[in-house]
This record gives C-alpha cells, structure tokens and sequence, in this order.
C-alpha cells in the first residue's frame, strides 16, 4: 500500500504503473496481481488503506486531547497538518479532481473518504465540547481552523515555505485561543 502510496503521489493516478508498484514494493507483478487483478481494484484498496490509516491517527489523537489534557486546539492543528500537508490528502485529491475517465473510482471512493473526515471532525468537535466549549463555538472554531490548515495545503501546490506556514500557524492559534476567550462565558473560561 504504501508503495503505491509514494507512486500515486509522485506521478499521479494516470501515472501508476503496477510493475512499479510492485517493484517499489519488492513483491512479484504476479503477487500484487493477485491481490489486485486490477489498476483500478490496487487504487480502491490503497485509498480504503489511507482512510483506515489516517481515521486511526486521528482518533488517538484526539482521544490523547481529551483524556491527556492536552490543548484540543494544538491537537486539532497537528492532525490537520498530519493529513492535509500529507501524501493521503494529495491522494485523495487527484482521484476528486480527475477526470471523467475514473468517474467509477470516484463513486467508489468518494463515500468513505467523506465518512473518514466527517468522523474524525464529529471526534474533534466532541473533544472540544468535553474541554467546556459550548458546541457553537466548538463548531466554528473546528471548521476554521480546518479551513485554515487545508487552506495552507493548497498553497503548498504553488508554494513551499513550510517556516512561513508554521508562523502562521502558530499566529492562528493565538487568534483563535484570544477568540474561544473572548466568545466564553466568563465562568466558562478555567477550562480552556
């Protein structure tokens, strides 16, 4: 899986060649082919196997937040760049972003990465919620700072300045921790 992984990454969906992957991987073509008598079966399983990875990833971590002690925000922040900055979120990307050619891929695909996300997103916002945010704030600050690093990913694809993307990070912490502040009921606060 992770062979074909750095492969799609590397060359793009239309680009994957199964010999490679199977170099790469140092198995036979006759192994991977039978485990995946097909391109589009091999490009399935390694999106269910991003899915699976990054959805566990991310539920310890924010399990780590909640029952830590940990700064969910940090928390938050971290997965996101986990993901978004990642090779799976670049993945996913090509196959929604492709052509009409893998519209079967698409289909096929496209329900458990949006159940992947939308889980892994309802864990953070429980995290939040359970540090004593009400669930409002908790939802807004979830979708922005989602939006923020997700935003920063894309930028990557026309420029790479990862010290500069931290900064900014770190800067939108600060903004959102002053706005959880502010928006708190004052005997609310002690928590956050």
């Amino acid at each position: 899986m992770e062979a074909a992984v750095k492969l799609i990454r590397r060359n793009g969906l239309g680009g994957l060649r199964t010999i490679e992957v199977a170099d790469l991987a140092g198995v036979s073509r006759g192994a991977l082919m039978h485990h995946f008598p097909s391109k589009h079966e091999l490009v399935v399983a390694v999106l269910a196997y991003v899915n699976e990875v990054t959805f566990t990833q991310s539920m310890r971590r924010a399990q780590s937040a909640r029952h830590d002690g940990g700064d969910p925000i940090d928390g938050i922040i971290k997965d996101a760049q986990d993901f978004f900055f990642g090779d799976y979120f670049f993945i996913e990307l090509a196959v929604a972003m492709s052509d009409d050619s893998t519209r079967q891929l698409r289909r096929e695909t496209h329900q458990f990465a949006r159940q992947t996300r939308f889980s892994i997103e309802a864990t953070w916002l429980d995290t939040l919620i359970s540090s004593g945010i009400p669930e409002q704030l908790a939802k807004d600050v979830l979708a922005l700072t989602l939006s923020v690093v997700r935003g920063f990913s894309v930028r990557m694809l026309i420029e790479k300045d990862p010290d500069r993307f931290s900064r900014l990070l770190g800067v939108w912490r600060t903004i959102v921790r002053q706005y959880i502040e502010d928006a708190m009921p004052k005997q609310s606060r002690k928590r956050t």
